[in-house]
Protein backbone atom coordinates (compact mmCIF):
# COMPACT_ATOMS: atom_id res chain seq x y z
CA UNK A 1 0.00 0.00 0.00
CA UNK A 2 2.81 2.15 0.70
CA UNK A 3 4.72 1.67 -2.67
CA UNK A 4 1.16 2.53 -4.35
CA UNK A 5 0.93 5.51 -2.50
CA UNK A 6 4.17 7.11 -3.70
CA UNK A 7 3.52 5.48 -7.08
CA UNK A 8 0.57 7.64 -6.89
CA UNK A 9 2.03 10.88 -5.43
CA UNK A 10 4.78 10.65 -7.88
CA UNK A 11 2.21 9.85 -10.99
CA UNK A 12 0.86 13.07 -10.16
CA UNK A 13 4.14 15.21 -9.58
CA UNK A 14 5.01 14.03 -13.21
CA UNK A 15 1.59 14.29 -15.16
CA UNK A 16 2.02 18.37 -15.52
CA UNK A 17 1.24 18.90 -19.82
CA UNK A 18 0.01 22.51 -21.08
CA UNK A 19 0.00 25.19 -18.61
CA UNK A 20 -2.82 27.27 -19.49
CA UNK A 21 -2.85 30.96 -19.10
CA UNK A 22 -6.53 33.37 -19.76
CA UNK A 23 -9.20 32.00 -22.38
CA UNK A 24 -9.83 29.34 -25.04
CA UNK A 25 -10.31 25.32 -24.11
CA UNK A 26 -8.18 23.17 -22.22
CA UNK A 27 -5.18 23.97 -24.37
CA UNK A 28 -5.79 26.10 -27.42
CA UNK A 29 -5.91 29.60 -26.45
CA UNK A 30 -7.33 32.27 -27.54
CA UNK A 31 -5.45 35.59 -26.66
CA UNK A 32 -3.26 35.90 -29.80
CA UNK A 33 -3.29 39.94 -30.05
CA UNK A 34 -3.36 42.87 -28.61
CA UNK A 35 -6.56 43.68 -30.42
CA UNK A 36 -7.98 40.12 -28.89
CA UNK A 37 -7.10 41.88 -25.50
CA UNK A 38 -9.20 45.26 -26.29
CA UNK A 39 -11.83 43.57 -26.85
CA UNK A 40 -12.11 39.50 -26.81
CA UNK A 41 -13.80 39.04 -29.91
CA UNK A 42 -12.29 39.01 -33.11
CA UNK A 43 -13.37 36.17 -35.51
CA UNK A 44 -15.35 38.79 -37.84
CA UNK A 45 -13.07 41.52 -37.05
CA UNK A 46 -11.85 43.71 -41.06
CA UNK A 47 -9.68 46.16 -39.58
CA UNK A 48 -6.33 44.85 -38.30
CA UNK A 49 -3.18 42.74 -39.43
CA UNK A 50 -4.05 40.48 -36.83
CA UNK A 51 -7.79 38.77 -37.95
CA UNK A 52 -5.07 36.17 -40.21
CA UNK A 53 -5.34 34.24 -37.10
CA UNK A 54 -9.25 34.92 -36.42
CA UNK A 55 -11.16 35.70 -39.83
CA UNK A 56 -8.41 35.29 -42.17
CA UNK A 57 -10.53 35.69 -45.31
CA UNK A 58 -11.47 39.28 -43.66
CA UNK A 59 -8.09 40.99 -44.65
CA UNK A 60 -9.82 41.33 -48.35
CA UNK A 61 -11.60 43.87 -46.61
CA UNK A 62 -8.60 45.74 -45.51
CA UNK A 63 -6.69 48.33 -47.91
CA UNK A 64 -4.41 47.94 -50.44
CA UNK A 65 -1.06 47.65 -49.16
CA UNK A 66 1.98 45.36 -46.93
CA UNK A 67 1.32 45.47 -43.33
CA UNK A 68 3.57 44.60 -40.42
CA UNK A 69 2.10 44.03 -36.69
CA UNK A 70 3.75 43.43 -33.26
CA UNK A 71 2.01 42.95 -30.45
CA UNK A 72 3.42 42.45 -26.78
CA UNK A 73 0.83 40.81 -24.17
CA UNK A 74 1.49 40.79 -20.83
CA UNK A 75 -0.29 38.92 -18.01
CA UNK A 76 -0.39 39.28 -14.09
CA UNK A 77 -1.28 35.96 -13.21
CA UNK A 78 -2.36 34.60 -8.84
CA UNK A 79 -2.84 30.70 -9.12
CA UNK A 80 -3.29 29.07 -5.98
CA UNK A 81 -4.22 26.00 -4.27
CA UNK A 82 -5.50 25.80 -0.55
CA UNK A 83 -4.45 22.35 0.86
CA UNK A 84 -6.51 21.20 3.63
CA UNK A 85 -4.95 19.57 6.67
CA UNK A 86 -5.16 16.03 5.98
CA UNK A 87 -1.55 14.94 7.13
CA UNK A 88 -1.08 16.80 10.48
CA UNK A 89 1.45 14.49 11.18
CA UNK A 90 3.62 15.64 8.01
CA UNK A 91 2.82 19.59 8.12
CA UNK A 92 0.36 20.75 10.69
CA UNK A 93 -1.71 23.65 8.78
CA UNK A 94 -3.99 24.30 6.06
CA UNK A 95 -1.36 24.97 2.78
CA UNK A 96 -1.82 27.68 0.96
CA UNK A 97 0.58 27.53 -2.23
CA UNK A 98 0.59 30.43 -4.94
CA UNK A 99 2.39 31.33 -7.90
CA UNK A 100 2.45 35.22 -9.35
CA UNK A 101 4.68 34.36 -12.27
CA UNK A 102 3.88 36.84 -14.85
CA UNK A 103 4.06 35.87 -18.74
CA UNK A 104 4.51 37.82 -21.67
CA UNK A 105 3.50 36.57 -24.79
CA UNK A 106 4.29 37.93 -28.44
CA UNK A 107 2.37 38.43 -31.76
CA UNK A 108 3.94 38.89 -34.84
CA UNK A 109 1.48 39.68 -38.47
CA UNK A 110 2.38 40.22 -41.81
CA UNK A 111 -0.23 40.90 -44.37
CA UNK A 112 0.33 41.62 -48.49
CA UNK A 113 -3.24 42.81 -49.82
CA UNK A 114 -3.94 43.55 -53.28
CA UNK A 115 -7.78 44.03 -54.61
CA UNK A 116 -8.24 40.15 -55.48
CA UNK A 117 -5.92 38.22 -53.58
CA UNK A 118 -3.88 38.69 -50.20
CA UNK A 119 -0.67 36.83 -48.84
CA UNK A 120 -0.35 36.63 -44.97
CA UNK A 121 1.93 35.31 -42.21
CA UNK A 122 1.77 35.13 -38.37
CA UNK A 123 3.64 34.19 -35.35
CA UNK A 124 1.36 33.54 -32.40
CA UNK A 125 1.39 31.21 -29.07
CA UNK A 126 -2.01 28.85 -29.61
CA UNK A 127 -1.15 26.33 -26.93
CA UNK A 128 0.42 26.31 -23.53
CA UNK A 129 0.85 30.11 -21.63
CA UNK A 130 3.69 30.43 -19.82
CA UNK A 131 5.12 29.32 -16.90
CA UNK A 132 4.22 28.84 -13.50
CA UNK A 133 6.79 28.71 -10.13
CA UNK A 134 5.62 27.40 -6.63
CA UNK A 135 8.44 28.29 -4.55
CA UNK A 136 7.31 26.66 -1.47
CA UNK A 137 5.81 23.63 -3.48
CA UNK A 138 1.92 23.02 -4.33
CA UNK A 139 -1.06 20.13 -4.02
CA UNK A 140 0.89 18.57 -5.98
CA UNK A 141 4.62 18.31 -4.59
CA UNK A 142 2.33 18.28 -1.16
CA UNK A 143 0.92 14.87 -2.16
CA UNK A 144 3.87 13.53 -3.07
CA UNK A 145 5.73 14.59 0.33
CA UNK A 146 2.96 12.75 2.26
CA UNK A 147 3.20 10.02 -0.13
CA UNK A 148 7.55 9.79 0.57
CA UNK A 149 6.90 10.16 4.49
CA UNK A 150 4.34 6.98 4.37
CA UNK A 151 6.64 4.87 2.97
CA UNK A 152 8.93 5.58 5.54
CA UNK A 153 6.43 4.73 8.68
CA UNK A 154 6.77 8.62 9.05
CA UNK A 155 10.00 8.26 10.06
CA UNK A 156 10.44 11.72 7.83
CA UNK A 157 7.72 13.38 9.35
CA UNK A 158 8.88 16.76 8.54
CA UNK A 159 8.74 18.66 5.30
CA UNK A 160 12.01 20.83 5.26
CA UNK A 161 11.24 22.37 1.51
CA UNK A 162 9.28 21.72 -1.41
CA UNK A 163 9.35 23.37 -4.96
CA UNK A 164 7.48 22.92 -8.63
CA UNK A 165 8.55 25.45 -11.48
CA UNK A 166 6.66 24.34 -14.79
CA UNK A 167 6.54 26.12 -18.20
CA UNK A 168 4.97 25.20 -21.74
CA UNK A 169 4.39 27.05 -24.92
CA UNK A 170 3.06 26.07 -28.57
CA UNK A 171 4.85 28.52 -30.99
CA UNK A 172 2.69 28.61 -34.22
CA UNK A 173 3.73 29.73 -37.71
CA UNK A 174 1.06 30.56 -39.42
CA UNK A 175 1.26 31.25 -43.01
CA UNK A 176 -1.84 31.74 -46.09
CA UNK A 177 -3.54 33.40 -48.88
CA UNK A 178 -7.38 34.99 -49.51
CA UNK A 179 -9.07 35.39 -52.34
CA UNK A 180 -12.01 37.94 -53.21
CA UNK A 181 -14.75 35.99 -55.12
CA UNK A 182 -16.95 39.28 -55.40
CA UNK A 183 -17.95 41.88 -53.02
CA UNK A 184 -20.05 39.74 -50.37
CA UNK A 185 -17.70 36.47 -50.51
CA UNK A 186 -13.99 36.05 -49.92
CA UNK A 187 -12.67 32.82 -48.99
CA UNK A 188 -8.98 31.70 -46.84
CA UNK A 189 -6.62 28.81 -46.43
CA UNK A 190 -3.52 28.39 -45.15
CA UNK A 191 -0.93 26.02 -42.79
CA UNK A 192 0.33 26.41 -39.36
CA UNK A 193 3.48 24.81 -37.76
CA UNK A 194 3.49 23.80 -35.14
CA UNK A 195 6.69 23.95 -32.28
CA UNK A 196 5.26 22.69 -28.99
CA UNK A 197 7.77 22.65 -25.63
CA UNK A 198 6.68 21.54 -22.36
CA UNK A 199 9.17 22.18 -19.21
CA UNK A 200 9.09 20.31 -15.57
CA UNK A 201 11.15 20.43 -12.73
CA UNK A 202 9.83 19.30 -9.26
CA UNK A 203 11.75 18.28 -5.62
CA UNK A 204 11.18 18.08 -2.36
CA UNK A 205 13.40 17.47 0.94
CA UNK A 206 12.17 15.83 4.37
CA UNK A 207 13.99 15.42 7.63
CA UNK A 208 12.85 13.48 10.43
CA UNK A 209 12.54 14.99 14.14
CA UNK A 210 12.41 11.50 15.48
CA UNK A 211 16.17 11.19 14.36
CA UNK A 212 17.60 13.98 13.66
CA UNK A 213 20.96 12.08 12.56
CA UNK A 214 19.09 10.95 9.55
CA UNK A 215 20.33 12.95 6.44
CA UNK A 216 17.47 14.63 4.59
CA UNK A 217 15.91 12.34 2.08
CA UNK A 218 15.84 14.55 -1.46
CA UNK A 219 13.82 13.97 -4.59
CA UNK A 220 13.83 15.47 -7.77
CA UNK A 221 12.81 15.31 -11.35
CA UNK A 222 13.55 17.23 -14.37
CA UNK A 223 12.09 16.77 -18.10
CA UNK A 224 11.17 18.70 -20.92
CA UNK A 225 9.11 17.31 -23.87
CA UNK A 226 8.81 18.70 -27.53
CA UNK A 227 6.87 17.91 -30.43
CA UNK A 228 5.74 19.31 -33.43
CA UNK A 229 2.92 19.21 -35.91
CA UNK A 230 1.25 20.73 -38.84
CA UNK A 231 -2.49 21.62 -39.13
CA UNK A 232 -4.77 23.74 -42.19
CA UNK A 233 -7.27 26.05 -42.14
CA UNK A 234 -9.99 27.22 -44.02
CA UNK A 235 -12.29 30.82 -44.03
CA UNK A 236 -15.23 32.48 -45.14
CA UNK A 237 -16.09 36.08 -45.00
CA UNK A 238 -19.29 37.37 -46.14
CA UNK A 239 -20.40 41.08 -46.48
CA UNK A 240 -24.21 41.25 -47.65
CA UNK A 241 -24.07 45.21 -47.00
CA UNK A 242 -21.97 48.26 -45.59
CA UNK A 243 -23.03 47.72 -42.14
CA UNK A 244 -22.88 43.72 -41.83
CA UNK A 245 -20.05 41.48 -41.79
CA UNK A 246 -20.26 37.59 -41.07
CA UNK A 247 -16.95 35.18 -40.79
CA UNK A 248 -16.20 31.67 -40.24
CA UNK A 249 -12.63 29.58 -39.58
CA UNK A 250 -12.22 26.07 -39.18
CA UNK A 251 -8.30 24.93 -37.94
CA UNK A 252 -8.12 21.34 -38.59
CA UNK A 253 -6.84 18.99 -35.19
CA UNK A 254 -2.52 19.16 -34.74
CA UNK A 255 -1.01 15.71 -34.10
CA UNK A 256 1.55 16.16 -31.60
CA UNK A 257 3.67 13.11 -30.53
CA UNK A 258 5.68 14.62 -27.56
CA UNK A 259 9.28 13.00 -26.82
CA UNK A 260 10.56 13.14 -23.57
CA UNK A 261 14.17 14.16 -22.53
CA UNK A 262 14.46 13.41 -19.03
CA UNK A 263 17.43 14.96 -16.85
CA UNK A 264 17.07 13.21 -13.77
CA UNK A 265 14.50 11.31 -12.31
CA UNK A 266 15.27 9.94 -8.98
CA UNK A 267 12.67 7.17 -8.78
CA UNK A 268 12.87 6.27 -12.00
CA UNK A 269 8.68 6.37 -12.06
CA UNK A 270 9.10 8.21 -16.06
CA UNK A 271 8.86 4.57 -17.71
CA UNK A 272 5.80 4.12 -16.11
CA UNK A 273 4.07 7.04 -17.27
CA UNK A 274 5.50 6.55 -21.03
CA UNK A 275 7.76 9.20 -20.50
CA UNK A 276 11.03 6.94 -20.42
CA UNK A 277 13.75 9.15 -22.24
CA UNK A 278 13.10 9.24 -25.65
CA UNK A 279 9.64 8.15 -25.73
CA UNK A 280 6.67 9.53 -27.51
CA UNK A 281 3.35 10.38 -25.92
CA UNK A 282 0.29 11.63 -28.33
CA UNK A 283 -1.19 14.52 -27.28
CA UNK A 284 -2.71 17.15 -29.59
CA UNK A 285 -4.02 20.61 -30.04
CA UNK A 286 -7.27 20.44 -30.72
CA UNK A 287 -9.13 22.24 -34.17
CA UNK A 288 -11.42 24.77 -33.56
CA UNK A 289 -14.13 26.50 -35.09
CA UNK A 290 -14.88 30.18 -34.85
CA UNK A 291 -18.02 31.92 -35.95
CA UNK A 292 -18.70 35.93 -35.97
CA UNK A 293 -20.79 38.80 -37.02
CA UNK A 294 -20.47 42.20 -36.79
CA UNK A 295 -23.19 45.26 -37.24
CA UNK A 296 -22.02 48.76 -38.12
CA UNK A 297 -24.77 50.84 -36.29
CA UNK A 298 -24.33 54.20 -36.82
CA UNK A 299 -20.20 55.93 -38.67
CA UNK A 300 -19.21 55.39 -35.33
CA UNK A 301 -20.59 52.80 -33.32
CA UNK A 302 -20.02 48.50 -34.40
CA UNK A 303 -20.51 45.87 -31.86
CA UNK A 304 -19.79 41.95 -32.85
CA UNK A 305 -20.74 38.78 -31.60
CA UNK A 306 -18.45 35.72 -31.62
CA UNK A 307 -18.56 31.87 -30.59
CA UNK A 308 -15.84 29.50 -31.04
CA UNK A 309 -15.67 25.90 -30.51
CA UNK A 310 -12.94 23.80 -29.45
CA UNK A 311 -13.05 20.27 -30.64
CA UNK A 312 -11.86 18.55 -28.30
CA UNK A 313 -13.28 15.08 -28.39
CA UNK A 314 -11.45 14.59 -31.79
CA UNK A 315 -8.00 15.00 -30.64
CA UNK A 316 -6.48 12.40 -29.33
CA UNK A 317 -5.22 12.48 -25.72
CA UNK A 318 -3.09 9.83 -24.23
CA UNK A 319 -2.91 11.27 -20.96
CA UNK A 320 -5.51 9.87 -18.92
CA UNK A 321 -6.82 12.93 -17.09
CA UNK A 322 -8.30 14.32 -20.52
CA UNK A 323 -10.14 10.79 -22.37
CA UNK A 324 -13.56 12.84 -20.87
CA UNK A 325 -12.47 16.14 -22.39
CA UNK A 326 -15.22 17.47 -24.41
CA UNK A 327 -15.74 20.80 -26.62
CA UNK A 328 -15.19 23.86 -24.57
CA UNK A 329 -16.70 26.96 -25.87
CA UNK A 330 -16.38 30.58 -25.88
CA UNK A 331 -18.78 33.31 -26.28
CA UNK A 332 -18.92 36.89 -26.20
CA UNK A 333 -19.50 40.68 -27.39
CA UNK A 334 -17.57 43.44 -27.90
CA UNK A 335 -18.65 47.04 -29.05
CA UNK A 336 -15.89 50.04 -30.66
CA UNK A 337 -16.80 53.57 -31.07
CA UNK A 338 -15.25 55.95 -32.46
CA UNK A 339 -15.06 59.37 -31.05
CA UNK A 340 -13.20 60.67 -34.37
CA UNK A 341 -11.12 59.03 -37.11
CA UNK A 342 -8.12 59.09 -34.76
CA UNK A 343 -9.21 57.90 -31.46
CA UNK A 344 -11.91 54.62 -30.80
CA UNK A 345 -12.66 53.12 -27.63
CA UNK A 346 -13.71 49.67 -27.24
CA UNK A 347 -15.73 47.18 -24.17
CA UNK A 348 -15.71 43.33 -24.23
CA UNK A 349 -17.12 40.52 -22.59
CA UNK A 350 -16.26 36.86 -23.21
CA UNK A 351 -17.50 33.58 -21.33
CA UNK A 352 -15.64 30.47 -21.45
CA UNK A 353 -16.83 26.98 -20.57
CA UNK A 354 -14.42 24.25 -19.88
CA UNK A 355 -15.61 20.64 -20.81
CA UNK A 356 -15.06 17.63 -19.51
CA UNK A 357 -12.07 17.87 -16.41
CA UNK A 358 -13.48 17.22 -12.97
CA UNK A 359 -11.65 18.95 -10.29
CA UNK A 360 -9.53 16.09 -9.30
CA UNK A 361 -8.49 15.91 -13.27
CA UNK A 362 -7.66 19.60 -13.58
CA UNK A 363 -4.02 21.08 -13.23
CA UNK A 364 -3.18 22.27 -10.00
CA UNK A 365 -0.65 24.01 -11.21
CA UNK A 366 -3.03 25.86 -13.44
CA UNK A 367 -6.15 24.82 -13.49
CA UNK A 368 -8.90 24.69 -16.41
CA UNK A 369 -11.54 27.27 -14.87
CA UNK A 370 -14.91 28.49 -16.68
CA UNK A 371 -14.61 32.43 -16.82
CA UNK A 372 -16.03 35.29 -17.46
CA UNK A 373 -14.11 38.23 -19.10
CA UNK A 374 -14.01 41.80 -19.12
CA UNK A 375 -11.94 44.01 -21.34
CA UNK A 376 -11.33 47.71 -22.78
CA UNK A 377 -8.86 49.40 -24.76
CA UNK A 378 -8.20 52.55 -27.25
CA UNK A 379 -7.23 52.40 -31.03
CA UNK A 380 -4.71 55.62 -31.73
CA UNK A 381 -4.45 56.25 -35.69
CA UNK A 382 -2.24 59.05 -36.36
CA UNK A 383 -2.31 58.44 -40.04
CA UNK A 384 -3.42 56.33 -42.43
CA UNK A 385 -0.05 54.31 -42.24
CA UNK A 386 0.05 54.13 -38.37
CA UNK A 387 -2.45 51.96 -36.03
CA UNK A 388 -1.36 51.70 -32.14
CA UNK A 389 -3.35 50.01 -29.90
CA UNK A 390 -3.55 49.44 -26.42
CA UNK A 391 -5.77 46.74 -24.40
CA UNK A 392 -6.82 45.72 -20.89
CA UNK A 393 -8.72 43.09 -19.49
CA UNK A 394 -9.83 41.20 -16.18
CA UNK A 395 -10.68 37.34 -15.48
CA UNK A 396 -12.96 36.50 -12.92
CA UNK A 397 -12.70 32.54 -12.54
CA UNK A 398 -14.97 30.03 -11.00
CA UNK A 399 -13.10 28.13 -8.19
CA UNK A 400 -13.26 24.28 -7.72
CA UNK A 401 -12.71 22.14 -4.76
CA UNK A 402 -11.55 18.46 -5.01
CA UNK A 403 -13.86 15.96 -3.51
CA UNK A 404 -11.82 12.74 -3.35
CA UNK A 405 -7.63 12.40 -2.97
CA UNK A 406 -6.60 11.35 -6.51
CA UNK A 407 -2.73 11.39 -8.12
CA UNK A 408 -2.51 15.68 -7.74
CA UNK A 409 -4.47 16.52 -4.68
CA UNK A 410 -6.04 15.81 -1.29
CA UNK A 411 -9.66 15.72 -1.10
CA UNK A 412 -10.62 19.17 -0.18
CA UNK A 413 -8.10 21.42 -1.54
CA UNK A 414 -9.18 24.48 -3.25
CA UNK A 415 -8.13 25.59 -6.70
CA UNK A 416 -8.39 29.27 -7.85
CA UNK A 417 -6.72 31.76 -10.40
CA UNK A 418 -6.99 35.43 -11.04
CA UNK A 419 -5.91 36.91 -13.92
CA UNK A 420 -5.24 40.66 -15.54
CA UNK A 421 -3.66 41.33 -18.53
CA UNK A 422 -2.83 44.50 -20.36
CA UNK A 423 -1.17 44.60 -24.45
CA UNK A 424 0.24 47.14 -26.45
CA UNK A 425 0.55 47.06 -30.70
CA UNK A 426 1.66 48.48 -33.46
CA UNK A 427 0.73 48.33 -36.81
CA UNK A 428 2.23 49.85 -39.95
CA UNK A 429 1.18 49.44 -43.43
CA UNK A 430 3.78 50.38 -46.18
CA UNK A 431 2.48 51.02 -49.63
Amino acid sequence: MKKVCVLLGIIGLLAVSAVPALAGGIINKSNLSSDWIRTLNRNAATDAADIVVFNPAGVMKLKNGLYTKVDALYFAKDYSNTVPNYAPNVYGEDGDFKTDTPSLIPGLFAVYKQDKWAGFFAITIPGGGGKVEYDQGNARTSLLSYSIAAATGFVYNNISSMNMEANSFDVGYTFGGAYKINDVFSVAGGFRYLDAKQEFKGSTSLTSTLNPALPALDRKVDLDRDATGWSYFLGLNISPNDKLNLAAMYMSNTDLDYKSDVAQDDLNITPLLGWADGTKQREDLPGQINLGASYQFTPKLRTEVNYTLYLETDAKFEASRLEHAGDSWEMGICFDYAFNPRWMASLGYLYTDIKGISPEDKLVEAPELDSNTVSTGVVYTPSERWRINLGLLKVWYDSVTTSTTGSRAPAGTKLEKDVWGISFGVQYRFL
